[in-house]
């Protein structure tokens, strides 16, 4: 009986060792399970390292992307106009388009300069291939009224272009002076835009050159001439308190054009399209049909001569004042003058001082091929009429104020040229003095 007893004492010990030792195993691999998930180097922190380094490689990846499209944008000549979703074309399939664009597009003409061209309007069949040529537009539909309709208007560039010869001609948008002698050489006065110098090179323009938005009103050229920025639609001349009318939205016009890469001018001097009065009253750039040297002829296609300053600017503000696309005004100093650069980067050296000889009124556009005066599409800026602009004189004298800004040649003034800036009374209609559209998005 004793012997059957302490036999079963063992093997009860027995058990109770290996349960031990099982819970020790256990224990151990546990310890070495959770090691093995959470500690330093364990699975989960693994994960997360490859998570992050995932995320590290995207984001690389996505700025090199960045950088090169920033780099192939830089070298190919400016914004590839991706990101604001704006639809691009060659030049070749614009050029030849009866229909107007449906909406804003920009035209890469083959020097790879681009061009912004607003709804309603197409490339003119007769338009140049490049900037350099002269990029002419059309109005197809941007205006409901039909007298409207089929004006042109050309492409002046603001910052760069590429030119035939494959050379970066710099066009900076501001007001100028030009030297009196060959070839003409603008001196930048006020600069629309002045950023400041970064650690890429900044704008290239002088740091002691004023500009728009802090000095606009203050800067004066030739001792008398200023661009106004506050809008107003003048007061006829009356003793010494005339005053002239200014640029419906100079901030609007000077955005636009730097935000577009550009902005438009009539290519023909302004010629009547329609209107009963001075309210309704719109113009047309295109050739015209008739002109007179006595007085105004209120008939489509006249060349708009004999009219004021304080009217031309109603006319040039109104003709397409319910476009959905585009903003019409008088010609300010910054687009005469910018025009004037332009011209001249792009070939038409000394351009500034150029006057025509030609004794007669003539229709714009139309001078006989001696005296003929179209540079990069742009007609009769140094000749025929004298043209109204919103710049504003301070020049005055006992008997009326002259506070009217006119430039360019004219058709009896052998000693008027592009550049040339006078003064006269708000009131003033005379047969030399005309007016021409600018345009802007």
């Amino acid at each position: 009986m004793k012997k059957r007893k302490i036999k079963k004492n063992k093997e009860k010990g027995i058990t109770l060792v290996a349960l031990v030792i099982t819970i020790i195993i256990l224990i151990i691999l546990a310890t070495v399970t959770i090691n093995f998930a959470f500690g330093d180097n364990g699975l989960i922190r693994q994960a997360e390292l490859a998570r992050d380094l995932t995320a590290n490689s995207t984001k690389y990846e996505e700025e090199s992307t960045a950088n090169l499209v920033a780099y192939m944008n830089e070298v190919m000549g400016g914004d590839s106009g991706i990101s604001d979703g704006i639809p691009e074309i060659p030049m070749s399939e614009a050029k030849g388009q009866e229909e107007g664009f449906s909406e804003k597009t920009i035209v890469v003409d083959n020097q790879n300069n681009k061009i912004t061209v607003p709804e309603g309007f197409k490339i003119a069949d007769d338009s140049g291939d490049t900037v350099q040529q002269g990029i002419v537009i059309e109005d197809v539909s941007a205006s409901t009224d039909t007298a409207v309709q089929g004006s042109q208007y050309v492409w002046i560039p603001v910052g760069s272009f590429t030119n035939d010869a494959g050379e970066t001609k710099e066009v900076i948008l501001g007001r100028y002076t030009f030297s009196t002698s060959s070839p003409g050489t603008p001196t930048l006065v006020q600069a629309a835009f002045n950023e400041p110098e970064t650690e890429n090179g900044g704008d290239g323009i002088p740091d002691n050159i004023p500009d728009y938005t802090d000095q606009s009103d203050s800067v004066v050229i030739s001792s008398y001439y200023k661009e106004l920025v506050d809008y107003r639609e003048g007061i006829a001349s009356s003793g010494t308190d005339g005053e002239n009318a200014t640029a419906k939205d100079l901030a609007g016009f000077l955005n636009s054009a730097k935000n577009n890469g550009g902005y438009y001018i009539g290519r023909y001097e302004a010629s009547f399209a329609s209107g009963s009065s001075v309210a309704d009253y719109k113009a047309a750039s295109k050739v015209s049909n008739g002109y007179s040297e006595e007085s105004m002829s209120y008939s489509a296609g006249t060349l708009w001569n004999y009219i004021t300053e304080l009217d031309a600017s109603k006319v040039a503000i109104n003709t397409y004042a319910g476009s959905n696309s585009v903003t019409s005004d008088l010609m300010n100093s910054y687009a005469w003058d910018t025009a004037i650069v332009y011209i001249q980067q792009a070939g038409n050296t000394n351009y500034a001082n150029q006057t025509r000889a030609h004794t007669s009124l003539s229709n714009t556009g139309n001078l006989a091929e001696g005296v003929k005066d179209e540079v990069c599409k742009i007609n009769d800026m140094a000749s025929n009429v004298r043209e109204r602009t919103t710049e504003y004189s301070s020049n005055t004298n006992s008997s009326f104020a002259n506070p009217c800004v006119s430039r360019g040649g004219i058709y009896n003034g052998s000693n008027i040229y592009t550049a040339y800036r006078v003064n006269g009374k708000s009131t003033l209609a005379l047969s030399y003095i005309g007016f021409r559209l600018s345009l802007y998005l």
